[in-house]
């Protein structure tokens, strides 16, 4: 899911133009109403991100970008996909309710704020899907529907069988060190770890799907929407790592701010990674629909 995704983590900074807000509520009260305002925010964010272009006749850019991938996915010979920074369910969800019986998907996020918000997505996409309880893991035989499970990257192994396809997508990468506000929890650089973990569910001869920052920084920009509602955009960095920013807003609504921290990755590191696993193919690809400012790289690998 763009710099969305939730891990473990802390959820997103959020700051607000409203008057004085009320009594702060229970700290796991608290986490899911930072949650529900994020994701419902984000839903705005990709359709300001992923616009629709005046000779398209699909219904949005974010439908020609998930085709893309469908493409990409078929080129491949990919069957059994997993995508395991599915958050709330962009673009596996569009793409099942648009091909429902051409690919055998599973969902999983480390994050449980994260899988309900997908099952909300799916119930109004009319998905049919199987939500797993928290710590149950499913088989990649299980073909009986798309299903959404709670997952963090470090259980990965226990998701039994591998599939021919496994995403990550959303620049989740960036958040695999864990940030409270702007001090970072964990030291390790855990990129090579997580990409290894995801690896070990791809079949021989399978790919890997990652996007992340092609450069550090994005300058501020705008995006308006349809509707008058607007929404302001800067990635800013320092020494040690990336600052997220977002503004949202239109006529009459309250003012709200989001900031995430994450690690200084670029899809060059990625690839060096991906080179060290003994993937092949990880040259960044342009994917038809995608943002310019996210690389993606398809790696195979070997049999």
């Amino acid at each position: 899911m763009s710099d969305t995704t939730l891990q473990s983590g802390a959820p997103p900074e959020l700051t607000s133009t409203s008057p004085r807000p009320a009594p702060r509520p229970p700290r796991s009260a608290e986490r899911h109403g930072l949650h529900t305002e994020f994701v419902a925010f984000f839903e705005r964010y990709l359709d300001a991100v992923y616009p629709a272009t005046d000779d398209s006749t699909l219904q949005s850019g974010r439908w020609r970008l998930m085709r893309s991938i469908a493409a990409e996915m078929r080129q491949r010979g990919a069957v059994d996909v997993l995508d395991c920074a599915a958050g709330s369910g962009y673009p596996m969800l569009d793409l099942v309710a648009d091909s429902p019986d051409e690919f055998n998907v599973h969902c999983s996020d480390g994050d449980t704020f994260m899988v309900e918000e997908f099952e909300r997505r799916a119930k109004a996409l009319a998905v049919p899907h199987r939500p797993l309880a928290p710590k149950r893991f499913p088989s990649v035989k299980q073909r009986s529907g798309l299903k959404a499970f709670v997952v963090d990257w470090t259980e990965l192994g226990q998701v039994e069988g591998r599939y021919d396809y496994v995403l990550c997508r959303g620049n989740s990468l960036a958040y695999a060190d864990t940030w409270t506000g702007k001090k970072k929890v964990a030291n390790d650089d855990l990129l090579t770890t997580y990409l290894g973990l995801m690896a070990g569910k791809v079949r021989p001869g399978g790919h890997l799907h990652i996007d992340a920052p092609r450069a550090m920084a994005l300058a501020q920009r705008k995006y308006s929407l349809a509707d008058g509602d607007w929404i302001w955009e800067q990635v800013s960095v320092d020494r040690e790592r990336r600052e997220w920013w977002l503004k949202f807003g239109g006529p009459g609504k309250r003012t709200v701010e989001f900031k995430r921290y994450s690690s200084l990755l670029t899809i060059d590191r990625v690839q060096k990674a991906l080179d060290q696993l003994g993937f092949e193919q990880t040259e960044p690809i342009d994917l038809a629909g995608e943002r310019p400012s996210l690389g993606v790289i398809i790696a195979r690998k070997p049999t």
